[in-house]
């Protein structure tokens, strides 16, 4: 079977597996016997995401995850399902399915939407899944359905974010509508209990909406008081942001783990989005991009070496950094190489079975 042929058999699998998976979903179980071609394993124990995230934390066992964004085609869906099994080869914690509202997320009959690229994810590639999700301009029934298709489908993390404002809105406070994070992470714990690991967002520089650093500092607070089990960064480019940011989350009572989130500068054009986050690149960087903007190749060692040499400083810091979340923008490649450099790559050695073993711990009671 060719690659392509294998990943198209995913996509029709992943639509039979949204009805199997909502069925054994309805019963609830911790402690499950997980049957493959290979034998039995026994007593197949689900870790939630935060609890393998403290472990690793009070080991000092360093880990890393990827977040990827949802294709707009039906043969980028292939292609993006290729890369998932390549990148999974070395083991990150978790992966990360982006959210994006002009694409029907949450409609689970759409190839490329947000929800049915995240169960494939989690039930036919076996990658441990966190699914972003957004609340802004959207009722409290809406947030709750696509809760609940997530749920169904066997999705244990949910990122809750705000989402972006559509531009030319006036302001984003609806009246009936959720306008912060913040009442998603509440309506997660108040319909979901603890069944959702919940991670939000947090911003070494402020988001650039807010009225100053310390006022951003206690929405996040307000966020982590909801509910919230863990926070990823937004990009930085600088140790030092980042380290300051945890040292002044903690002074205000934030303990929950900070994930730095790092985006590899892969392109020369990669200014145009940390212009979108609303953030300025160091000028020494900008310099050294504009001497080799026109060397591809040189371009790409510089942005290995230098994502490289950030990581390595913060994972210098002990329990501050546990582990490392790569905004991949969907590339592999130059992803892979940085987590090599760093050490954290531990790839298995290859057992081929039939179907992978889904990270859904509902799915390991099926016999196949």
């Amino acid at each position: 079977m060719t690659a392509v042929q294998r990943h198209k058999q995913l996509i029709n699998h992943a639509m039979s597996t949204i009805d199997s998976v909502a069925h054994l979903n309805s019963v609830e179980s911790s402690s499950v016997t997980c049957n493959t071609l290979s034998g039995i394993v026994q007593n197949h124990t689900h870790i939630r995401l935060i609890d393998r995230i403290h472990r690793r934390q009070a080991s000092g066992n360093k880990f890393f995850s990827f977040e990827f964004f949802p294709p707009k085609t039906a043969s980028g869906t292939l292609n993006l399902f290729s890369r998932f099994e390549a990148m999974n080869l070395g083991r990150p914690l978790f992966c990360s399915m982006t959210w994006h509202p002009a694409n029907d997320p949450s409609n689970t009959d759409k190839p490329t939407s947000s929800t049915r690229v995240a169960s494939t994810m989690q039930n036919d590639l076996g990658i441990e899944t966190l699914l972003h999700m957004t609340c802004v301009n959207q009722t409290r029934s809406q947030v709750v359905e696509n809760l609940r298709k997530a749920k169904d489908l066997g999705i244990r993390n949910i990122f809750a974010v705000r989402g972006d404002v559509s531009e030319g809105a006036e302001g984003h406070h609806v009246g009936g509508h959720l306008n912060y994070a913040a009442d998603l992470v509440r309506i997660i714990k108040e319909e979901f209990g603890d069944h959702f690991v919940v991670g939000v967002a947090g911003y070494p520089s402020g988001h650039p909406e807010c009225t100053s650093y310390a006022n951003d500092l206690h929405r996040l607070k307000e966020k982590v008081d909801a509910g919230a089990d863990f926070i990823i960064s937004q990009i930085f480019f600088e140790a030092e942001a980042f380290l300051k940011f945890v040292r002044d989350c903690k002074a205000i009572g934030i303990d929950c783990p900070i994930l730095p989130g790092i985006l590899p500068i892969q392109a020369y054009q990669f200014r145009h989005i940390v212009k979108l986050a609303g953030l300025e690149v160091p000028q020494e960087i900008i310099d050294a991009m504009n001497l080799i903007k026109t060397n591809d190749e040189a371009m790409k060692n510089f942005a290995i070496d230098h994502t490289v040499e950030l990581c390595k400083t913060l994972l210098l810091d002990g329990e501050s950094v546990p582990g490392i979340h790569f905004f991949t923008l969907n590339r592999e490649v130059p992803t892979i190489d940085i987590v090599k450099k760093l050490g954290l790559w531990k790839e298995d050695i290859f057992r081929p079975l039939a179907l992978k073993i889904a990270s859904n711990d509902e799915r390991c009671k099926e016999i196949i």
